[in-house]
C-alpha cells in the first residue's frame, strides 16, 4: 500500500514538474510592446496615428524620458509627434532627483506622415520604439522593438492603387503590428554555447551535472547543510522499523532535492530570461523574513516548544506517517530551494547568461534542473546520514540532545539569512545574545563531579566557548558603538581617513586592459550608465567602503560609461563581454582571458564585493 502511494505521489509531481515550464515561462521578458494603426488605408502625404501599448511587469517600471519613436525608414515617412501619457513622479535616491516612471500599463500615441512622394501600394511602416526599464535591483540595456504596419499606400491625388499591385498583398492587410524577428545574439552565450554546439546537449547536461556537484563543494552551500540535517533527520525519527530508517532518510532526501531543483531551476530561467543573474528576484526582505520565520518556528519544535502536524485533511489524503514525511519534506524543499537560488557559484554565470541569450526557457529550465540535481548530490548524502543518526535505536536523554543540536543548527541557519535584512549593529547584537543563552541551556553553566560523563564534560565545554564568543560580540560591540563607555576617538579617526580614499579608475578599456598586463594584474570592467539607479547605489555604498578600497588596489579597475546605449563601440564591449543588465562587474583574468563565472550582475553589497575580490588571483 506504501509502495503504490509513493509512486502516485512521485507520478504526480512528474507530470506536475513537465507542465511546470510552459506555465511559468509563458511571458518571460518584464515588457511586451505592441504597436497598431487605426487606419490601414491613407493617401500619400497623409498622417497615420499609431497606437503602442507597453505592458511592464510587476516591480519593474520604464523611465519616461528614455522612451521614443522612431521610424525606420525616414526617406519614405517620418514620425512628427509623440504623445506620452503622465508618469509617476517619484524621488530617487540614487540619482537624488525626481524622476517620472511608468508602471503597469502604458498607451502611447504617435503620428506618421507619409511622404508625398511615395509610391502607391501596400508598405510595411516600419518603427522603432526606444525604451529602457529597470527591476529593483538591475537596470535592463536600453532595448529596440521593430515593428512592420502593413498599409495601403493611395496615390497623392486621391487615385488607389492598381490591382495589379496590391493583389498579392490585398489578403495581409491588417491593422496590428508584426514584430521583427532578430538572430539572438552568440557572443553571450560564453563556453556553454560552443560546448553544445561541439557536444550536444545531452553531454552538456552531463557537464552541467558535475559543474553542480562541484559547487555542492563550496562555501556557497554550506548555510544549506544544517537545514538538510534538521528537516531529514527529524522526519525519519518518525519510521517505526529501524531496519527501514536509513531507506526512508535516503527516499525523504530525493523528495527534498526534488523541492530544491523545481525552485532553483524556475527562478533561475525567469531570472535570466529577464536580463537578471540569479537570484535578483529573491533578495526582497519579505521574502527573507518568510524564510528566517520557517526556519526559527521549525526549530523551536525542534526544542518542545510544541509541534508541528500536518492538519488532517491534508495528512488523510497524503496517507498517515509517510505522507506527512513526504509531504513535509517536498515543501520544505520549496523553501529551501529559495534559499539556495541567490547563490552563485562557477560556470552558473555563463549557463544564466547562455539561456538569456537563447531565449530557450524550456531547454533552461532542464539545464538549472539538472544543475541542483547536481548541486544536491551532498545534501542527499547528508540527508541520509543525518536519518540513519536519528534511527539510531538508543534513546532518551542523547535523542532529546540530538533534537536540540539541529534546533540550534536552524536557529543558525535564521541568523545566517536575517543578517541581510537588518544593520550590522542589530545582527552582532542578536548574534551576541543567541550565544549566550546556547550557553546556558547547553549546560555551559553545569556543576560536574567525578562521576560527570566525557558527554556532560563535552557539553559544558561547548557552553563555556559559546558564552565567550556571545559576551565577546554583545560586550565588545556596545563598547565600540559608545553604549557602555564613549566611543573610541581613534576608531572615528581612523575611519574619516580611510572615507576619504577611493578606487583609481581607468576610463578605457584597452588602456586599462594594457596597464594590467604591464603590471601582472586581474582587472576589473565595471559597466554602469547615468540612468542606472542600480550603478550609483554601488558606487555610492559598495565602492567607498575601505576595505573593498584597500583590496582594490591588486587590480587595474576600468569603468565603461554606457549612458549613450547608441554607441557602437558600447555595443561592441556589450557583446564582447555578455552583458545583458546594468550594473555589470566583470573580471579579467592576468593571461587577459574573462573569467565568465565570476561575473556580477546588479547590485552587490560591500561585504559580498570584498569577498569576491579576496577569492581572486
Amino acid at each position: 500500500m506504501r509502495t503504490r502511494f509513493l509512486n502516485k505521489e512521485l507520478l504526480i509531481i512528474f507530470c506536475v514538474l513537465c507542465l511546470l515550464p510552459q506555465m511559468i515561462f509563458a511571458e518571460s521578458s518584464p515588457f511586451a510592446v505592441k504597436a497598431t494603426s487605426l487606419k490601414n488605408r491613407v493617401p500619400a502625404g497623409d498622417v497615420i496615428p499609431v497606437d503602442i501599448s507597453i505592458v511592464i511587469a510587476p516591480n519593474h517600471r520604464i523611465y519616461k524620458d528614455q522612451v521614443k519613436v522612431e521610424s525606420g525608414e525616414p526617406s519614405r515617412y517620418t514620425v512628427t509627434s509623440t504623445e506620452l501619457p503622465a508618469g509617476k513622479l517619484k524621488y530617487d535616491q540614487f540619482l537624488e532627483k525626481e524622476v517620472e516612471n511608468y508602471e503597469g500599463q502604458i498607451e502611447i500615441k504617435s503620428f506618421v506622415q507619409v511622404l508625398r512622394d511615395t509610391p502607391a501600394g501596400l508598405h510595411d511602416i516600419k518603427l522603432k520604439v526606444r525604451y529602457q526599464g529597470c527591476s529593483e535591483k538591475i537596470c535592463f540595456l536600453p532595448r529596440v522593438e521593430e515593428f512592420l504596419i502593413p498599409v495601403q499606400i493611395e496615390s497623392a491625388d486621391g487615385g488607389a492603387a492598381t490591382a495589379a499591385q496590391t493583389e498579392d498583398k490585398t489578403s495581409q492587410q491588417v491593422s496590428k503590428s508584426e514584430p521583427i524577428l532578430k538572430p539572438e545574439k552568440k557572443a553571450a552565450a560564453g563556453g556553454f554555447q560552443e560546448t553544445i554546439e561541439s557536444k550536444g546537449i545531452f553531454v552538456s547536461l552531463v557537464i552541467i551535472f558535475l559543474a553542480g556537484v562541484g559547487l555542492s563543494f563550496t562555501p556557497c552551500v554550506y548555510p544549506m547543510i544544517p537545514i538538510t540535517v534538521a528537516v531529514i533527520g527529524g522526519q525519519a525519527a518518525g519510521e517505526q522499523t529501524t531496519a527501514r530508517k536509513p531507506l526512508t532518510a535516503f527516499s525523504l532526501s530525493l523528495i527534498y532535492v526534488l523541492g530544491i531543483s523545481i525552485v532553483y531551476s524556475s527562478m533561475g530561467v525567469v531570472a535570466a530570461s529577464t536580463g537578471a543573474l540569479f537570484g535578483t528576484a529573491l533578495q526582497s526582505p519579505w521574502v527573507i523574513g518568510f524564510v528566517v520565520t520557517v526556519f526559527v518556528a521549525l526549530a523551536m519544535s525542534m526544542f518542545g516548544v510544541y509541534y508541528l502536524r500536518v492538519p488532517s485533511f491534508i495528512s488523510d489524503r497524503l496517507g498517515t506517517k509517510s505522507g506527512k514525511g513526504f509531504a513535509g519534506v517536498f515543501v520544505m524543499g520549496l523553501v529551501s530551494g529559495i534559499v539556495a537560488s541567490p547563490c552563485i557559484g562557477p560556470a552558473l554565470a555563463s549557463l544564466l547568461v547562455y539561456i538569456a541569450s537563447t531565449g530557450n526557457k524550456f531547454l533552461g529550465f532542464w539545464m538549472l534542473f539538472v544543475f541542483a540535481w547536481g548541486l544536491g548530490v551532498l545534501l542527499i548524502v547528508l540527508g541520509t546520514f543525518s536519518g540513519a543518526i536519528k534511527a539510531l535505536p538508543k534513546s532518551g536523554g542523547w535523542m532529546e540532545t540530538v533534537e536540540r543540536i539541529f534546533g540550534l543548527l536552524l536557529i543558525g541557519a535564521a541568523l545566517y539569512y536575517v543578517r541581510f535584512i537588518i544593520s550590522e549593529s542589530a545582527f552582532v547584537i542578536i548574534l551576541g545574545i543567541f550565544l549566550i543563552v546556547t550557553a546556558v541551556f547547553s549546560g555551559g553553566f553545569d556543576r560536574l563531579t567525578h562521576e560527570s560523563t566525557v558527554f556532560q564534560r563535552a557539553k559544558r565545554a561547548f557552553g563555556i566557548i559559546a558564552f565567550i564568543f556571545g559576551a565577546y560580540f554583545l560586550v565588545g560591540h556596545l563598547l565600540i558603538k559608545g553604549f557602555i563607555l564613549p566611543p573610541f576617538q581613534t576608531t572615528t579617526a581612523v575611519s574619516s581617513i580611510v572615507a576619504k580614499e577611493k578606487i583609481d579608475w581607468v576610463l578605457n578599456e584597452e588602456e586599462g586592459l594594457s596597464q594590467a598586463k604591464a603590471e601582472g594584474k586581474m582587472a576589473t570592467i565595471d559597466f554602469w550608465a547615468e540612468w542606472c539607479a542600480a550603478c550609483i547605489e554601488l558606487e555610492k555604498y559598495t565602492y567607498t567602503d575601505p576595505d573593498v578600497i584597500s583590496e582594490s588596489r591588486r587590480f587595474v579597475n576600468i569603468k565603461i560609461d554606457c549612458t549613450n546605449a547608441d554607441d557602437p563601440k558600447i555595443k561592441q564591449l556589450w557583446d564582447k563581454y555578455g552583458i545583458v543588465g546594468l550594473p555589470t562587474i566583470v573580471f579579467i583574468n592576468k593571461d587577459g582571458t574573462i573569467a565568465r563565472d565570476k561575473t556580477i550582475a546588479g547590485f552587490v553589497n560591500a561585504k559580498e564585493f570584498f569577498q569576491t575580490l579576496r577569492g581572486l588571483e
